[in-house]
């Protein structure tokens, strides 16, 4: 077969694999090629060229859709087949990881009489259907994305399919540590869009109870859009590759891209943060006054507190863009 039907082929193939779950797709991939090498050869004919032949099979087997759809794919689905594993893969996490979480709140939820516990487990529930919804929610988004990019056209030509993406060493892939690095996007996007209160400094000061200081109480500026459009990223990304099972260089690069827009949020929290100035309302509503010893103890700790962690976390970052952009180039110029 020359290379023109052989690459036409692979397309169709891998076209359709992407509307199937991932462990099914190398035993269709396997069956399709072995089906339309037998046409092929069944109604190739002297003279003719073997592309022509090619092309005209695959019109006639129709949309990689819609032969996705014979091998069980259901397009009425919410989140597609081949999104499922994924998906239920991050349902499994979220019960857990949110139990973790509501078990550091448990010693403040009022101590541990029945109607504290029901309290805390009515909090708990609701954190685990909230986690959830915005799962769900992540993944029509990425679904819909995913029938934009593959509009069916008013009549399906072979020629026109995309290729597949090229080969690409891009690590091994961690399912677990993918499913955890979403999970904790989801939960600070959370945190900082719906409990902001919690986000911030806790301490004690001599105080019976912990005392919890948001962040803007002690100077810190977050610049939310700037964090929202960061932590969508990340779970579009980590969503991505699980949905695919496999790291492409386009989703490197795009990871790359991320990393250079974590370090622009970070650069915008120290450029727009005023540390050390406690705010005086908030102060006023814990009835503490601004001279106060353990104002100024709070204000000297977070100053360092921030010094110690920016630096670090800078350098951090800037090493992992540097590693990206360098596996990416030396990537780039080897054979695939």
């Amino acid at each position: 077969m020359n290379q023109d039907a052989t690459e036409l082929i692979s397309r169709y193939v891998y076209h359709v694999g992407r509307h199937l779950p991932p462990e099914r797709r190398e035993d269709v991939a396997r069956e399709l090629l072995s089906l339309i090498g037998d046409r092929v050869d069944d109604e190739l004919r002297a003279g003719e060229s073997r592309e022509a032949v090619v092309l005209r099979v695959l019109r006639e087997m129709g949309p990689p859709e819609a032969v996705a759809a014979r091998y069980g794919y259901e397009r009425r689905l919410l989140i597609g087949a081949g999104s499922l594993p994924a998906f239920f893969r991050l349902v499994k996490v979220v019960p857990v990881a949110v139990l973790a979480l509501s078990l550091l709140t448990l010693p403040y939820a009022g101590g541990l009489s029945a109607s504290a516990l029901g309290k805390w487990l009515l909090g708990y529930l609701n954190s685990v259907l909230l986690n959830l919804g915005v799962l769900v929610a992540v993944f029509v988004v990425l679904e819909r994305l995913s029938s934009l990019r593959t509009k069916p056209e008013a009549e399906f030509d072979p020629a026109k399919l995309s290729p597949a993406p090229a080969p690409f060493d891009g690590g091994k892939l961690r399912p677990v540590r993918l499913v955890i690095q979403i999970y904790l996007a989801v939960t600070i996007l959370v945190l900082f869009n719906f409990y902001p209160n919690v986000i911030g400094v806790w301490t004690n000061s001599g105080l019976p109870r912990f005392w919890a200081v948001p962040l803007s109480a002690v100077g810190i500026h977050v610049p939310l859009w700037l964090l929202n459009v960061w932590l969508a990223g990340i779970i579009m990304l980590k969503t991505e590759v699980l949905r695919q099972g496999s790291w492409t260089r386009e989703t490197r690069w795009f990871q790359v891209g991320l990393a250079a827009l974590g370090l622009a949020v970070l650069i915008a929290v120290l450029w727009s943060s005023h540390v050390g100035q406690l705010d005086a309302k908030f102060l006023a509503s814990a009835g503490i006054s601004p001279s106060d010893p353990r104002v100024a103890a709070l204000a000297r700790g977070v100053g360092r507190g921030l010094a110690l962690a920016a630096a670090p976390l800078v350098l951090l970052i800037l090493a992992g863009i540097a590693r990206g952009v360098w596996r990416l180039s030396r990537s780039a110029g080897s054979p695939a």
